[in-house]
């Protein structure tokens, strides 16, 4: 298993630091997730720097 398989596609990476570890993503609503390790809260494959970002 390739260490990248849990990874998200780029578009739904965390806006803030990028990251696309699929395990430390969590889904707060039917919209929005939360990256655990830097807390930004985000709309996946949202325009990234908008204003559903929120750190």
């Amino acid at each position: 298993m390739d260490a990248n398989d849990n990874h998200v596609d780029p578009i739904f990476a965390c806006p803030t630091c990028g990251e696309r570890d699929a395990d430390r993503l969590v889904w707060i609503d039917d919209e929005q997730v939360e990256y655990q390790a830097c807390g930004t809260i985000y709309e996946p494959g949202a325009a990234k720097g908008g204003d559903d970002a929120q750190p």
